[in-house]
């Protein structure tokens, strides 16, 4: 029986990990979609009073002003389920040393880049400015909203430094399928000149 390099069940682990995470977070969140979703706003400050039933409306209103913003996300999710699938399928493959299981794994991570790097742009382009705009035009009314708009704009930049940090797991995965230690244990050959097999 063939040995499976260390590093070979490192990734088909973590295939399994976030495999499972991200098929249970898309799932939630195709659900709250389909169930109409919500205003992600509501219910700050505590209770609603029409000033500030405004203010949430007018605030989701900004962050969902890009074009076709709803069919993104319903992109996004059905997208980020395949590659959770992916993910996980990929794992069986490489814990097998099966070849398909490596080209899987090379599938799944370009289309993790690709997903990724559509989000950020997307979010740099169109959600980033509209809320930045909103932020710049809204007159607080009091101390609460203050500090809500504050927190916005500190808010708003997690989501595209989030998706350039979660680029770094799919590029590491690229670059370790493509190494000729791990293509050659994948078709079979015995490959020493690589101390991490």
């Amino acid at each position: 029986m063939r040995q499976i390099p260390v590093v070979v069940t490192v990734i088909a682990v973590l295939h399994f990990v976030f495999g499972g995470l991200g098929l249970v977070g898309d799932l939630c969140a195709g659900g709250m979609l389909l169930a109409g979703g919500g205003n992600m706003f509501a219910g700050f400050g505590g209770g609603q009073t029409p000033q500030r039933q405004q203010f949430q409306d007018e605030m989701q209103k900004a962050t969902e002003s890009g074009p076709t913003y709803k069919v993104v996300q319903y992109g996004q999710i059905v997208l980020d389920l395949v590659v959770s699938l992916t993910m996980i399928i990929s794992g069986i493959g490489l814990l097998q040393l099966r070849p398909w299981g490596r080209h899987l794994s090379i599938v799944y991570a370009l289309l993790s880049i690709a997903l990724k790097l559509f989000g950020v742009v997307y979010t740099l382009a169109f959600t980033l400015p509209a809320i930045n705009e909103f932020l710049r035009s809204h007159q607080p009314s009091g101390p609460e909203e203050q500090m809500f708009l504050s927190f916005m704009r500190i808010f708003s930049l997690f989501p595209p430094i989030l998706g350039l940090v979660f680029m770094i797991y799919p590029i590491a995965v690229l670059v370790i399928m493509f190494r000729p230690s791990i293509a050659a244990a994948f078709r079979g050959e015995e490959s020493e000149s690589d101390p991490a097999r």
